[in-house]
Parts: structure tokens; sequence; C-alpha cells
């Protein structure tokens, strides 16, 4: 195996987690919340941060526990050959089923705001074909790709608090008392759907090059999720207020419609253009790992087969990027991903975990 493609350091999977996690969701997650949690949909983001958090420690526990950490081989180590390999290919599956709603979701804001005469299929081809070239150059350029776009994301970030300081009011966030705890908790488990992208931790645990900084860096990486998240819910409640957020379907989007600058017009412009490459990074991420994983798991030749699965990987993610109607659809769909998530990013670790403490393996 080509270990130098793939092996990752630590602040490198702090920028694969985050950009795992944050795209296409945080456009509408004002919204989510707000339908759900009122105006204490800042606390719902908090709370759900609660999921992927368990997700990580139990991952950490559970791969901490194997001398060789990786997926493929502890899956097999734990449930046998046949067995094991079902696991980890229910894994891929789940992968190229999610992605292709993120890369439909994306697709659909591409065509509204920024390319409106160009059919949604070429925008997913074009995208999926970005993201195929980026995976077959394994994780270590996975990584520094994410690092790059990181950055840009920070300005984004800068650009939606800068607006909401700015024509918002901190009085719609009040009152702080009288919460509606059934709304909260429902919030809070629709916002725990928005941190998908920790289970990309499964894989890329083992590519870490030291192992001890792992759950340090994943913490970090969770962090700063949860911050973008809250900057993000704050600035849509203090503009729209938790009712008018509700009736807005892109919040983030249309708050930047708000104010002209005479040098670069209106600002969501500026922030799409930047957002383009952001949107595809769960895509970009959990293909990597995916690809990565269906390789190890029929033992092929990483350096002739691994361009090739990342190929197919991606034909699967596009064609069934095609085949919601329509944007309601797509909206259903992404609900019902995110129970998958919950499925896999707590229900893997969780097995594997009970499994483990039967068979007790040899740690670390």
């Amino acid at each position: 195996m080509d270990r130098t493609r793939f092996e990752i350091t630590s602040k490198q999977l702090i920028f694969i987690i985050v950009g795992a996690q944050v795209a296409t969701a945080f456009l509408s997650l004002p919204r989510i919340a707000a339908a759900e949690a009122g105006h204490h949909a800042w606390l719902a983001v908090i709370i759900g941060a609660v999921f992927p958090l368990a997700a990580i420690l139990f991952t950490v526990a559970l791969l901490n526990r194997f001398q060789d950490a990786d997926f493929v081989n502890v899956s097999h180590q734990l449930f046998g050959k046949f067995l094991g390999t079902l696991m980890v290919l229910i894994f891929v599956v789940y992968v190229v089923i999610f992605q292709s709603i993120v890369i439909r979701i994306f697709s659909e804001i591409t065509c509204v705001f920024m390319l409106p005469t160009t059919p949604t299929c070429m925008v997913s081809l074009a995208c999926t074909l970005s993201v195929v070239y980026a995976v077959s150059k394994g994780a270590k350029v996975i990584g520094r790709l994410n690092e790059f776009l990181f950055y840009i994301l920070i300005v984004d970030i800068l650009m939606i608090v800068a607006i909401s300081i700015g024509k918002g009011s901190y009085l719609n966030l009040l009152p702080l008392g009288e919460i509606d705890i059934n709304g909260l908790m429902q919030g809070s488990m629709k916002m725990a759907y928005a941190y998908a992208g920790s289970e990309v931790l499964l894989i890329t645990y083992a590519m870490v090059q030291h192992r001890h900084e792992v759950l340090k860096a994943s913490l970090i990486a969770l962090g700063i999720t949860l911050l973008i998240y809250l900057l993000v819910v704050i600035a849509g409640l203090m503009v729209f207020g938790h009712i008018g957020v509700q009736f807005i379907t892109w919040p983030v989007i249309t708050l930047l419609k708000i104010p002209y600058s005479f040098a670069l017009g209106r600002l969501e412009i500026v922030f799409l253009l930047l957002w383009v490459g952001l949107g595809v990074k769960p895509v970009m991420n959990l293909g990597m790992t995916a690809s990565y994983a269906a390789v190890r798991t029929f033992n092929l030749d990483i350096s002739r087969f691994y361009a090739w699965i990342a190929l197919a990987i991606g034909a699967g993610i596009y064609v069934l990027s095609l085949l919601p109607k329509n944007l309601l659809q797509v909206f259903v769909l992404a609900d019902y991903a995110g129970y998958t998530f919950l499925a896999v990013s707590l229900g893997y670790p969780l097995l594997y975990l009970l499994v483990s403490a039967v068979r007790r393996p040899r740690s670390s």
C-alpha cells in the first residue's frame, strides 16, 4: 500500500472533519433550527453537538483498542471476513447515497443563484468530476485542499457576522427564559443532522501519523463547527427574527442580499463565488474515505485501482443525485439521510465496541 498518499497530520484531520461537516447545510441552518426551537435555536445548535461528540468519543475509544486501527482490518477482525466486508460495504453505500443528496443541494443552489439557465444535471456532473479528480489524489491532497478552503470559509463567515452586527438586533434573541423544552429537543435533533461528517473519523483515524493527537484534533474540529453554526444561526435570528427566518429557504444567502457595496455590488455574489469550492467538501472528504475503504476491503493494489474505484463511487453519487424530481423531494431525503447519519456515526462504533469488549482484542 502506498502509505505516503494516505498519511495526514492531526492538523489536516481538523480541516477534513470541519470540511466534511460544514457545507450546504449551514445555508439553511437558521430556518431549520428556528422552525422547532424558535428564538432558542442557538441553544439547539449547542445541544445538537452532543451527538457528534459522542460519536467521536466512541470511535476513538474503539480504534484505540487496536494496534492496526484500519477500519477494514478492524471489521474483519471483529466480524470475520464475510460479515466484516458487508459492514464496510454498507458504510460505502451510505456515503454514496448521502453525498448524492449533498451534490444535488449544491447544484440546486448554484442553478438558482448563479447559473439559472444551466441544467442541474450539468452542474452536478461538473461538481462530481472535480470531486473525483481530487479524491483520486489521495488523503494527503484532500487534507491540503481542506486547509486552503477553510480559510475561504472564514472570509464567508466574517461577512455573515459583519452584516448581522450592522443590520440585526439582539432583541430578536430575547427572552432567554421560557424555554419550550419539547421544541428545543426537536430542534436539537435537527441540528444533530447538520453535524453529519464526523463519521469520516472511522476511516481517517488510521491515516493520522500520531494517534495520540487524534482525539484532541477531532474535538477541536467539532468545536470549530459548533462555533460556525452558532454564528450563522445567531446571525439569521438577529436579522430576520425566529418567525421571519422560517419563511426563507436559504436565510444565509438572503441575509447577504441586504447590504450593497458600490465596489462589489450585492455581497451574496461574492459569498457564492467563494462558496463554490466549499459546497462539495463533504463529497470530496467522504468520497475519499469510501474509495479507500472499498480498495482495502477487496485487497486491491491501491496504486492501480484506487482512482478507478473513486470514479465508480463518483458515478454512483452522480446518478443518484439526479433521481429526486424537485427540491422538496431533496429536503425530504435529506431528513432521512440525517437519521442514517446518526445510525452510522453512533451505531457503528457502539456495535464494534460491544463486540470488541466480548472478544477482548489486544490493545495498542
